[in-house]
């Protein structure tokens, strides 16, 4: 097997059969042949017209009788890829007909941002047998990818006819954003994990708020959640050993065409995707509560174990053409804000969203260490110098993000409970009050 890099396609396009552009030629040349040898009575030419002329003949005599029957099945590893990583594809090809098959080349076609594509030889199939070949991709941005089905030529050993199909068979790819590892917790009071309510239930009057599940054999009765029983007939549930998280965590994304700078895996989107999904995710497995929503108000994900739908759903994220949102941050105990180009009123707009109690971050992302040297007439896409200050004003951890800087480090940054935050203005004077 022989892998070559792919190259566009020169000859008919896949899904005809006939003769190649070798074979017209040759019969064409044999036809001329033939009319000269008898225009000047050469019999010599006219045995080697002849011989000319037939073979494109045959050639499409025995494509036609052959009935070539071929799938195809692309399989992508590994399940979950992430921009920079390594995958490999593993393209089989089988021989569903009931003939042995000539040999195969193989395009399968390239994919922007994550594949090149391979061009390669198989040998021939005898009925109900598969050929694989492999080769690398490594995805160079986040999003959906679609792999076109591969095209198949099989021709004849002297390359006088050919058949050309693509092989019904596309596979869709997910890479999701780029996780980084962080360490530590902000405190709040209402982002606590399951285990931490168990000593709270019960504190209070009435059932507490526990998950139930069925009763299996063997169960302590005492376990019996009668309520939860009584609105499923003809079964018993019972309390799970661990009761739902009573508080909540917001992870709010800013991902406003508006707000952000650069383009492509360098700008500042990518940055707030990757910070976005590193603190859901570190949430989530520290049995947080979490709901992720984008700055219109959307809800991306929510809940536990939800992590995988987190990350598909941060996978495909876009610039969006909509506004900000007050209940993007809807939310008591803790909210966690990745935000992008800022201005006054936005900021005056969270203000008012954040209510009394609750632990507010925000990662105000520099957007204009993204966007270079701003050329004329293009819109201004960096933050209102007072827009953090603003935050900060009215109880928000405020942690800003330039481009390069450590994700770790800045929420590290963001868990130390009071600890000042540089990089931003001054807070503004407070008013005199005059009695």
């Amino acid at each position: 097997m022989a892998d070559r890099p792919p190259r566009p396609s020169r000859g008919r396009p896949a899904g005809l059969r006939g003769l190649t552009t070798r074979g017209r030629c040759l019969l064409a040349g044999g036809l001329a042949a033939v009319v000269c040898a008898i225009a000047l009575d050469e019999r010599d030419l006219l045995r080697v017209g002849l011989f000319a002329a037939l073979l494109p003949i045959l050639a499409v005599l025995a494509g036609a009788v052959r009935s070539v029957r071929l799938s195809a099945e692309r399989n992508v590893g590994p399940s979950r890829l992430m921009p920079g990583t390594a995958g490999r594809v593993q393209l089989t090809v089988t021989n569903t007909g009931s003939t042995r098959t000539a040999a195969l080349e193989i395009n399968d076609p390239p994919v922007v941002d994550l594949s090149g594509g391979i061009r390669c030889l198989m040998p021939p199939l005898r009925p109900a047998h598969r050929a694989r070949t492999e080769y690398a991709i490594r995805p160079t941005r986040r999003g959906r990818f679609v792999f076109e089905p591969p095209s198949v030529r099989v021709g004849d050993p002297f390359g006088l006819w050919e058949d050309s199909r693509t092989l019904d068979t596309s596979t869709t790819v997910l890479v999701v954003p780029s996780l980084v590892d962080l360490a530590g917790m902000p405190a709040s009071t209402g982002s606590r994990s399951a285990a931490a309510d168990r000593a709270r239930s019960g504190a209070s009057g009435g059932d507490p708020d526990v998950g139930v599940r069925p009763y299996r054999s063997g169960d302590d009765i005492r376990t019996i959640h009668w309520r939860a029983s009584a609105r499923h007939e003809d079964e018993l549930m019972v309390r799970l050993a661990e009761p739902v998280s009573h508080g909540g965590a917001v992870v709010m994304l800013d991902h406003r065409a508006i707000a952000h700078a650069g383009t492509g895996a360098t700008g500042s989107l990518e940055t707030a995707v990757s910070l976005a999904a590193s603190i859901t995710v570190h949430l989530l497995a520290a049995e947080h509560q979490v709901r992720l929503t984008a700055h219109s108000g959307t809800v991306l994900a929510a809940g536990r174990d939800i992590q995988d739908d987190v990350l598909a759903a941060l996978a495909v994220v876009e610039p969006d053409t909509r506004t900000m949102t007050a209940s993007s941050i809807a939310g008591i105990g803790l909210i966690v804000a990745v935000l992008a180009a800022l201005d006054a009123p936005t900021a005056r707009l969270l203000m008012a969203a954040r209510l009394r109690g609750t632990t507010a971050i925000a990662f105000l992302l520099d957007t204009a260490t993204w966007a270079g040297t701003p050329r004329s007439g293009s819109p201004d896409r960096s933050t209102d110098p007072s827009a953090g200050a603003l935050l900060q004003s009215a109880g928000w951890r405020v942690v800003p993000v330039r481009r390069g800087d450590d994700v770790a480090q800045a929420w590290s940054r963001a868990c130390q409970a009071g600890a000042p935050v540089s990089g931003l203005p001054p807070r503004p004077a407070p008013i005199p009050v005059v009695s």
